[in-house]
């Protein structure tokens, strides 16, 4: 469904109405609108909307022709809008290496147009019984009935303009971005979508319906979380980590998410658990789960047990080397373990697996994904079971002294743990959103993955987001020491979140995060995974950037004990000899 948003005057909403998904912007050059814009307004409104993703249309009404050229000279415009009786007639003697949009006023279809290349607008007109072109629908489209309208009818795209305004003339950003979001909610901005083959299209379909249905009823919901409470231990503390911050000498009061109080010892349970609990009331008795640390294989199996299903776990071998006791709390919880030893062997070659094996078992599988990314709805539903996490902190936060954080600090690797503590605080734009990838050993392709500072967009697994890549376009080897970031995209909000600038996203390297790993451990007696030590470390090399009165927060995502086998096993032997 493409979406157009007319009348758009300034620069700064036309770049975010742009990120934000739309794929048309519409300048109007008539002295009768409200919404009109000179040529200098409109080349940097273009300007602002390219650089967003979207093309630019010039609406014109009752201009001259020679005013048209002029405009057409100036401004960089990708498609004409004829909307009127007295620029209709210009049509065979416009400029068509532009495409057209014409505003038809009943079953009209001009002979000159191109169906391969133009469109026709219906606006507040019915349609006619047989429309043989594509066409957008405009006027009198409101959030209450957008989805009607568009149901109603087989069009390509909407277009919309005084719906979105706070005042005649006047954009409101935060409507725009709701539409946009209602008309394509498998999209975060141009990032999201469902890029699978046909064979898997049956059970995501399946599976969205059932999320929509069942997993937001209040029956649900209850269920969910007493789950979360009773077996899980939910909610998880709020810890200020004094001694840490005085060993960092500073004044900023420093709080922890304890995520790693969680039965399981990671936040992954709250998802895998809302996903199994989901599988189970849609009918599904086998549930087969991707793991790269091991903690979301473990929260997959230990849900299974909970509540009496059949699991498979994939993972690399390179990684259950490194996490050798996940492998075995998994293998004693139930769960069958599938090396992968393909391609690097490591998470991404998990996921590789996964989706074969569900493609072939669907009717009675579900795939558990363990991170906020994948096909639609994977990382909808994924963002919604951490979101708890997010939640809670905001409470207490206000609790404990009765403000919002300065920042909230998360480690990104696939990204489910940053969005469920973002998503509470998304809408306090005071509040700063730091996300943190693994840095590694190298800022070269291959020794990181740090998909922000050295990544493209691309397609990876089902969605469209950043992704490390090789010049040719190939998925990129990763490398962190921890092998929950060890993977080459990240989830679409994020990629969303970043082009928006509303979270900025670092990185820290191996060496970083184990310094961090170890000063926490030291000075709070608390052993954070290498994941969450990312976020640590941030912290510790950036202290000076946050004002001296203020608190922060960071998602302890997981605690250490998988870290220690590999860690004493060399990479912290320096440290834990000294």
């Amino acid at each position: 469904m493409l979406i157009k948003i007319c009348g758009i005057t300034s620069p700064e909403v036309a770049l975010t109405t742009a990120i934000g998904g739309a794929d048309y912007i519409g300048l109007l050059f008539s002295d009768i609108s409200p919404r009109k814009v000179t040529i200098e307004q409109a080349k940097a409104v273009a300007q602002a909307a390219h650089v967003g993703g979207a093309k630019v249309v010039a609406v014109f009404v009752d201009e001259e022709l020679a005013a048209i050229n002029n405009i057409l000279k100036q401004v960089a415009i990708d498609i004409i809008q004829l909307h009127g009786p007295v620029v209709k007639q210009y049509l065979t003697q416009l400029d068509r290496n532009y495409p057209i949009i014409y505003v038809a006023d009943n079953n009209e279809i001009q002979p000159s147009l191109d169906r391969f290349k133009d469109f026709l607008l219906y606006e507040n007109i019915a349609l006619p019984s047989k429309i043989d072109f594509r066409y957008f629908i405009a006027g009198g489209i409101s959030k209450e009935n957008v989805i009607a309208r568009i149901n109603a009818s087989n069009c390509i795209g909407v277009d919309l303009s005084s719906s979105l305004e706070l005042t005649k003339g006047i954009k409101d950003i935060t409507k725009i971005l709701e539409f946009i979001k209602l008309i394509r909610p498998e999209r975060f901005g141009r990032f999201g979508g469902r890029y699978v083959p046909e064979l898997l299209i049956p059970p995501i379909l399946q599976l969205q319906q059932a999320y929509e249905t069942i997993g937001q009823s209040l029956e649900f919901r209850n269920e969910l979380n007493l789950l979360l409470k009773n077996n899980v231990g939910r909610p998880t503390a709020l810890t200020e980590v004094v001694n840490f911050a005085k060993a960092l000498n500073t004044k900023v009061r420093i709080f922890l998410k304890r995520e790693d109080l969680l039965h399981t010892g990671a936040h992954k349970i709250n998802n895998a658990l809302g996903q199994c609990l989901l599988a189970k009331k849609f009918g599904k008795t086998r549930i087969i789960a991707e793991t790269g640390a091991g903690q979301h294989g473990v929260a997959t199996a230990t849900a299974c047990s909970m509540l009496g299903l059949d699991c498979v776990i994939y993972m690399g071998q390179v990684d259950i080397v490194r996490q050798a006791p996940n492998v075995a709390k998994m293998k004693l919880l139930g769960a069958k373990v599938v090396s992968v030893e393909s391609g690097s062997a490591t998470l991404k070659d998990a996921v590789n697996e996964a989706l074969r094996d569900w493609a072939e078992s669907y009717d009675n599988t579900h795939y558990c994904l363990g991170s906020a990314l994948g096909p639609h709805p994977f990382p909808t539903m994924v963002a919604d079971f951490q979101k708890i996490i997010g939640i809670e902190a905001k409470q207490q936060f206000k609790e404990v002294i009765g403000q919002l954080p300065y920042a909230v600090i998360a480690c990104v690797g696939g990204g489910s743990n940053a969005i469920g503590i973002f998503g509470a605080f998304i809408e306090n734009v005071a509040v700063k959103l730091i996300g943190v990838e693994a840095g590694g050993t190298s800022l070269k392709l291959g020794g990181n993955a740090s998909r922000f500072s050295a990544g493209k967009p691309g397609v990876l697994h089902g969605n469209y987001t950043y992704l490390l890549q090789t010049e040719d376009g190939q998925i990129a080897n990763t490398h962190s020491i921890s092998a929950g970031l060890d993977y080459a995209a990240v989830g679409p909000q994020h990629a969303y979140l970043h082009e928006l600038q509303r979270a900025q996203y670092s990185n820290a390297t191996d060496q970083e995060a184990l310094e961090a790993f170890l000063l926490l451990t030291k000075t709070e007696g608390i052993i954070p995974a290498l994941e969450s030590s990312h976020a640590l470390a941030y912290v510790v090399k950036n202290i000076q950037q946050f004002p001296q009165d203020s608190a922060i927060l960071i998602n302890l995502s997981g605690r250490g004990d998988k870290d220690l086998p590999s860690l004493l096993n060399g990479e912290l032997s320096y440290v834990t000899n000294s």
